[in-house]
């Protein structure tokens, strides 16, 4: 017999796994959290997997055959990173920077399988989400992340402008040849499944024949938002739960729910209504972190330095950067109950910054005023305190400031179109909590004029009025003629009128501009200075060249303008 040896056979590739099948090999996730522009990097979805210590938690699960993570009490269950511009990432040679910043490929930790700030199991399961319009660009940028999350993502969701100027996420719905071949090429090409995350349409069969589509074009798991392209900003409204549960009866894989949830009950019935395989939250998870634990959880609610220290610690533990305006974004969401009440915090946490070797000390001297500040209500309450139900006539419960609660964002919609959920507007889709009841119209805080004002400060005023319409109100309650009240208001001479909240903030915006005014004049005058010191310099240098006395009188009398 012939001495020639015989190549050996490739390796059989790995069967990639899909629809329930994939599901399940990740655990069956039924939270989620959501991809958010500088908001779900590393740290953040480290502490979203298991937002409190051991002791106030309650120990983990560990991993078993049907669930192969550990599950962290009140952690999520999948995270998303932020989205990540496909044709900027495939093109960067910095791995370090991964394109631009949102996925580090050097350290090692994003998308690691070992613990991460002494968190079991790291950052897993992961699904990494791009935006693209270029189905090659799109695979080069997948290619580079495939080996080190569970699926990668699509963004066919994103409403702002820059997607509009970039022509993807939602600006390319209308497209859908170009997304069945973004998709196409992902489930073709990477070794991992391919998902989607999309808005709806306003008609229902264009909504599930949507959904339809992309399922056919590859995509293993879909993540509805129940609201249209247009509803963003101040026109945000309520998701549709209704449209969400109609598009997960009409295809044959995972779905995942996003839109209205600001607590752990919402959960709970956004599964019931619609059926959905899991939810994912974005504004709920940045206010409360802890925002899956069972409402009936001692802390499903927990003081706001328990979660900004514990975000702190991870921080400083990882070698990944993250960056200073990520942490200054989640503690001003983090600690807003308490920001509302005290402009001063919120100024200081403006202006700290991280020590050259990476500790967070200001940071965490602004949280212990906070903690030391909330002293006596804590006292007062006692650590019996537990959270009260929600209160069914407003779909909201009374939280002391202290303690992790949703953010109420304002709504254009009528409060009395309430839809599935039962809530009206806001923060995912919910109405600031004293706002009128069924069958008024509320489209902003200030719900005394016609049409309301859209200051967010007014939610700090008694009468829940912008500081021009405080005014006017009080100077009415004195006794003013609501007419002469409003053309004094438009001369500016209702000035120190308004509630102490407006009156202080006013005045502290006053000071601030004073500063600022001086600053700029005191560069101004530095600036001349320098400028006449040049011109004399080089006149002296001219003088000397021509074998004459250099003389200061010009420097002397720019320095006696300066000081008059």
């Amino acid at each position: 017999m012939s001495d020639i040896s015989l190549p050996t056979p490739p390796a059989p590739k790995k069967q990639k796994l899909g629809g329930y099948e994939f599901f399940r090999s990740i655990g069956s996730p039924k939270y989620v959290v959501a991809p958010m522009v500088d908001q779900s990097e590393l740290a953040w979805r480290m502490l979203s997997r298991s937002p409190l210590p051991s002791d106030m938690a309650g120990p983990s699960t560990p991993p078993t055959t049907d669930v192969p993570y550990p599950v962290h009490p009140g952690g999520a269950t999948l995270c998303y990173t932020p989205m990540i511009h496909a044709k900027v990432f495939s093109e960067s040679k910095n791995l370090s920077k991964g394109g631009d910043g949102h996925f580090d490929l050097t350290h090692g930790e994003e998308g690691s399988h070992d613990p991460l700030a002494g968190i079991e199991g790291g950052d897993r399961p992961l699904f990494v989400q791009f935006c693209a319009n270029d189905p090659d660009i799109l695979l080069a940028a997948a290619k580079k992340v495939e080996d080190r999350c569970d699926a990668v993502d699509i963004n066919f969701g994103c409403p702002q402008g820059i997607a509009k100027k970039g022509r993807y996420g939602s600006f390319l719905q209308d497209d859908w040849e170009t997304i069945k071949s973004l998709i196409g090429i992902l489930h073709e090409n990477l070794s991992v499944p391919v998902t989607a995350k999309f808005r709806i349409f306003p008609d229902k069969e264009r909504t599930i024949a949507y959904a339809k589509m992309m399922e056919a074009a590859g995509a293993q798991i879909l993540t509805c938002h129940g609201r249209t392209r247009e509803m963003k900003g101040q026109l945000t409204g309520l998701a549709d739960w209704e449209m969400i549960r109609a598009v997960k009866e009409a295809v044959n894989i995972p779905v995942f729910a996003n839109g209205n949830i600001l607590y752990r009950e919402d959960v709970d019935r956004c599964l019931e209504v619609t059926g959905c395989d899991g939810v994912m939250t974005a504004e709920g998870n940045l206010s409360n972190p802890a925002i899956f634990l069972p409402a009936d959880h001692p802390h499903a609610h927990p003081p706001l330095w328990v979660l900004a220290n514990r975000y702190l610690d991870i921080v400083e533990s990882l070698k990944t950067i993250t960056s200073k305006s990520a942490i200054r974004a989640h503690l001003f969401r983090l600690l807003k109950p308490e920001l509302d009440r005290n402009d001063a915090i919120r100024d200081k946490i403006a202006r700290a910054s991280v020590s050259p070797t990476g500790e967070l000390t200001e940071f965490r001297v602004i949280i212990k005023e906070i903690e030391d500040g909330a002293k006596a209500e804590v006292d007062a309450l006692g650590s019996s305190w537990r959270a009260p139900p929600i209160d069914p006539a407003t779909g909201y419960r009374k939280l002391p400031s202290y303690v992790a609660q949703p953010y109420i964002r304002p709504s254009p919609i009528p409060a009395g179109a309430a839809g599935s959920n039962g809530k009206e507007n806001g923060a995912d889709g919910v109405s600031a909590p004293g706002s009128p009841g069924p069958g008024t119209n509320v489209q902003s805080p200030c719900v005394q004029r016609d049409p309301p004002c859209s200051g967010m400060a007014a939610s700090r005023c008694p009468t829940r009025a912008c500081l021009t319409h405080c005014r006017q109100i009080r100077a009415v309650a004195e006794g003013m003629d609501p007419q002469v009240a409003a053309e004094k208001s438009a001369r500016g001479e209702l000035a120190g009128m308004g509630c102490e909240a407006h009156e202080a903030k006013y005045l502290a915006k006053q000071e601030k501009a004073s500063l600022k005014r001086k600053s700029r004049e005191d560069t101004k005058a530095l600036k001349k200075l320098r400028r006449a010191e040049l011109r004399d310099s080089q006149k002296a240098n001219e003088e000397t060249k021509q074998g004459k006395q250099p003389t200061e009188a010009g420097a002397e009398q720019a320095v006696t303008e300066l000081v008059a």
